[in-house]
């Protein structure tokens, strides 16, 4: 199995950096249970709606003669105000909690909606017990399971308002974007920490001689370039010279002068560079092209 904890990357800048570095701030914040996780919290609650659900559609539609439609909808409605609103205010409750809001009004309305819900669910329960019997009484089993359809809503309603309040956790949310956040910035102002002691490694001097020596060298690369384009001239002149169908109206005596001439001023270029440099010996006999001037010869 390849483990990839301590993978290194390289960014735009050449720097080695720690790959998913932000896995061990996010692993600090990881809940312990399993139970406590989103996916197992989630479905959890789902399941306390689901079982709502199924104790409020049996009172509608012992009670009720409206359409199967407006049944689902009395249902949907009724396990909305006892359940999710339930999980809404125990998001508020952690929140307040935890000292990062102070909305206690905004909390009452929350907890009254599921109170409410559930006391009519009450309500709707005992006045409707005979209808619970096949004969019409009201006996024993008949109370037993009012209560029980009364005393479910309540453990589920209680349920979700507890999940929620327990798996919400604004705080370490905040304090991981925090970690990370600094993390970062400690990051970059030790980048700028290592820019300023290169730059405070670096004298006047030393600046100055990575610029002469720069210089040199360009001017070593031009005069190289010189006569190697000077070597490429005499050949090509000679060979205009020595060919018998050339119509070249050039001597002999003239390509000297130009030789010699470029000589001159090469030796001149050498002479404003500072630099002593001995200058190829020009062949004015050989009409080849076998000399290749090195740098050696340019510098």
């Amino acid at each position: 199995m390849k483990d990839n904890t301590f993978a290194l990357k390289m960014n735009k800048s050449g720097e080695l950096l720690l790959e998913n570095s932000d896995d061990a701030v996010k692993a600090k914040y990881k809940p312990d249970s399993l139970l406590l996780c989103a996916p197992v919290s989630y479905l959890l609650m789902l399941f306390c709606v689901v079982i709502d659900i199924a104790f409020f559609r049996s009172l509608f539609v012992r009670i009720s003669y409206d359409s199967p439609i407006m049944i689902w909808g009395q249902v949907a409605g009724l396990a909305f105000a006892a359940d999710v609103v339930a999980a809404f205010a125990g998001i508020l409750a952690k929140k307040i909690r935890q000292g990062l809001s102070h909305d206690k009004f905004n909390l009452a309305l929350l907890l009254a909606v599921p109170i409410f819900a559930l006391i009519i669910n009450g309500v709707l329960r005992f006045s409707t017990m005979s209808l619970s019997s096949a004969d019409g009484t009201v006996d024993a089993a008949t109370i037993a399971l009012t209560i029980i359809a009364i005393a479910t809503p309540v453990f589920t309603s209680v349920g979700n308002f507890a999940i929620s309040f327990e798996l919400y956790n604004p705080l370490a949310k905040q304090l991981c974007r925090e970690e990370i956040t600094l993390n970062e910035l400690k990051n970059y102002i030790r980048r700028l920490e290592a820019i300023q002691d290169e730059c405070d490694s670096f004298n006047s001097s030393q600046i100055q001689d990575a610029d002469h020596q720069h210089l040199i060298n360009a001017k070593k690369d031009l005069i190289n370039d010189s006569l190697t384009l000077l070597a490429d001239m005499r050949v090509q002149l000679m060979e205009q010279l020595g060919d018998p169908t050339s119509t070249n109206v050039l001597s002999k005596s003239r390509s000297d002068e130009i030789f010699d001439r470029l000589g001159r001023e090469l030796a001149a270029l050498a002479a404003a560079s500072g630099e002593k440099t001995a200058l190829p010996a020009i062949d004015r006999d050989v009409p080849t092209k076998n000399h290749v001037v090195n740098f050696s010869e340019a510098v």
